[in-house]
């Protein structure tokens, strides 16, 4: 077996393979710097694989992915999750039973790199896992299983990412078997029903007071906890980490503008208001809304998307 992936949400996956399967090389990607005067950190996919023992590898393009992978071929098969680099004909077809992925979406809905986030933005009442054959196609082979979950109101990317990551390595435990014995083909995906959730970027985090309240409360679970929605505050950068909506607030507000009622701080939308209840101001750490309002000197001002 040859495992590929990067974050902390695969390793729930990597383990569980590692309980029932012999790995003959763990792929990840390379070690990045996290902070200007920081060193290099491993991948959390690596940091596992190091302390179970098992040999990695931290290919940096197409090429070299294919040169780990071949020197460990020929393998029974190969799982991906959340590796973050497509798999091209001759790595696929090193794998004597191909490669299968945990992808962190209901396919076909969601794929991409940033399934989770995609859902909740959108406003899905439900979530889950997907088993599929890994294809040429991006997220497009056929799904050998899936579990579903409920997506919250109060839901974070973090925290369901989270969820879904256990939940993805039930799904594998129990389909693993059937997997490696070839006695499981999968349903092809209906095309037709495909959405894409491509990658994130800080920009995605950049929030329109002129959109509803509703939808700006979504973004920011969407984007929390890293890299998080924000505004500008005097210029400034200000982090949004957690919020609540309502459609009738305490007092009336122009778009984008502060205040304090009832001991929250509200920030004025299109059809209502929010209430910033975990914000990070510059160069300070995330506290409450309430809390950094209380502090400020002067006027609160105004938020605004610029």
């Amino acid at each position: 077996m040859v495992f590929l992936g990067t974050p902390a949400a695969a390793v729930p996956c990597l383990r569980a393979l590692n309980q029932r399967a012999d790995i003959a090389l763990v792929v990840t990607r390379g070690d990045r710097r996290r902070g200007r005067s920081a060193g290099k950190t491993p991948s959390e996919v690596k940091k596992s694989a190091m302390e179970m023992g098992l040999a990695t590898a931290c290919p940096e393009s197409r090429v070299q992915l294919e040169q780990a992978l071949r020197s460990v071929a020929p393998f029974r098969m190969g799982l991906v999750v959340a590796y973050g680099m497509l798999l091209t004909r001759p790595m696929l077809d090193l794998a004597e039973m191909g490669f299968v992925n945990v992808h962190f979406s209901l396919l076909p809905r969601w794929r991409g790199a940033a399934p989770v986030a995609a859902a909740i933005r959108a406003g899905d009442p439900v979530t889950g896992v997907s088993l599929m054959k890994v294809t040429e196609g991006l997220d497009s082979g056929p799904v050998v299983a899936a579990a579903s979950v409920a997506i919250g109101e109060t839901d974070e990317r973090g925290g369901l990412t989270d969820d879904l990551s256990g939940l993805g390595a039930d799904l594998l435990a129990e389909n693993l078997g059937d997997l490696m014995a070839g006695r499981i083909s999968g349903s092809p995906q209906r095309e037709e029903d495909a959405t894409y959730a491509p990658r994130l970027t800080v920009e995605d985090g950049r929030l329109d007071f002129e959109r509803p309240v509703e939808e700006l409360a979504r973004q920011v679970r969407a984007m929390a906890p890293r890299p998080g929605a924000f505004a500008r505050w005097k210029q400034a950068r200000m982090r949004i980490l957690r919020v609540r909506w309502s459609s009738s607030p305490p007092l009336s507000l122009r778009r984008g503008e502060l205040a304090l009622a009832s001991g929250d701080l509200w920030c004025g939308g299109r059809d209502g208001g929010l209430i910033l209840d975990g914000i990070q101001p510059p160069g300070k750490r995330v506290m409450a809304g309430s809390a950094w309002a209380n502090g400020v000197r002067g006027e609160l001002g105004s938020l605004s998307s610029g």
